[in-house]
């Protein structure tokens, strides 16, 4: 009996080592305004947009370019080009595990919304819209991985939605931030609601002072950790100006019945919320080292300088079990979900 005893607390110390764990949900609130008036406004909602952007591949690349380096032509020397390149790829999660999830979570969405008496008006319905006479219906259910470099984006099965326009590599564009108050207004003090979640599970680690190494050494250097969560950063610079384009975990909402009565809700995280015991968290690299020739070759009315551009290139394959990574992105996503809910209800009473 002592020995089945000892036997069942080792199992229980073992479950608790590898259980998932996932970490508190701190928002922040970005231009929130009106939020008061939420309690007068017509139960209706329309979800303009809904999707789960899920990392899929981590892509980063250091390129040095060569040449010369010193003053004259018997003291210079010349250094090689050098690139290094890291490429980490998620293995074990196959695509109606990333639908699935984006299915859970926008039902408890839309479960929660009705039952605090909301309508949903369909994407359908909401082309009556002025502001949305030229978009065009697009049907969840599928991947994309068009819209963020190693990403694969995913709206719900059966879920309509609106776009501005398809581009021939298939990025969506669109701009509802812009356009949700008048579009509101239009739809009858409608609620346009948009939720977007990031779901990376690597990032960039190098430190400072390797960096400012690399810069000195003339090598290139490439360092990532795996760390898997729901994430606080944007998932693309470029062209941007406002966190609602750039890929950010958010959920917000616009209201506009009249100019005097708007509601704005917008929640972004201020720190990612982890999801632990799902992938090892470990830090893989890419490192390279330039060739440099400090004397090169005299060839008479010249000097030949012999280097050969280097490149380095590591390629690994981060494994996962596909329930549990389910199971632990969909409850680290609901409870952001949750979070915002709470926060939508609090101001209904």
């Amino acid at each position: 009996m002592k020995k089945l005893a000892i036997y069942a607390l080792l199992l229980l110390c073992c479950h608790n080592l590898f259980a998932q764990t996932i970490g508190e949900v701190d928002l922040k609130d970005i231009n929130n305004y009106g939020l008061r008036k939420l309690k007068d406004a017509p139960k209706k909602v329309f979800i303009s947009q809904f999707r789960v952007n899920f990392q899929t591949m981590y892509l980063d690349t250091e390129k040095k370019s060569g040449g010369f380096r010193g003053g004259s032509d018997y003291t210079r020397s010349y250094k090689s080009a050098v690139s290094a390149s890291l490429s980490l790829g998620l293995k074990g999660v196959q695509e109606n595990d990333l639908i699935d999830i984006t299915d859970e979570l926008y039902k408890s969405l839309v479960d929660q919304l009705k039952a605090e008496g909301f309508e949903i008006v369909t994407a359908e319905q909401a082309l009556a819209a002025e502001e949305l006479q030229d978009w065009v219906k697009r049907t969840g259910g599928s991947l994309s991985q068009a819209q963020f470099d190693g990403y694969v984006t995913v709206a719900p099965r059966g879920y309509d939605y609106l776009v501005k326009k398809v581009n021939d590599d298939g990025k969506e564009k669109n701009s509802f931030f812009s356009k949700a108050p008048k579009i509101s207004q239009q739809l009858g003090g409608a609620m346009v609601l948009m939720v977007n979640i990031a779901v990376p599970f690597a990032r960039e680690a190098e430190s400072g002072g390797s960096k400012l190494l690399g810069r000195l050494g003339g090598g290139a250097k490439v360092v990532a950790e795996t760390n898997l969560m729901i994430g606080s950063d944007a998932l693309d610079y470029s062209g941007t100006t406002g966190f609602y384009a750039n890929g950010s975990s958010v959920i917000g909402f616009n209201i506009k019945q009249s100019m005097s009565n708007i509601s704005v809700g917008n929640w972004l995280l201020k720190k990612p919320i982890t999801i632990d015991g799902v992938l090892e968290k470990k830090k893989y690299k890419a490192e390279e080292q330039a060739k440099v020739d400090m004397w090169g070759t005299d060839a008479g009315l010249f000097r030949v300088f012999d280097v050969d551009d280097r490149f380095m290139k590591n390629v690994q394959a981060i494994p996962v079990e596909s329930s549990k990574y389910k199971a632990g992105v969909a409850g680290a996503a609901n409870k952001y979900l949750n979070a915002v809910m709470d926060e939508i209800r609090s101001n209904l009473k």
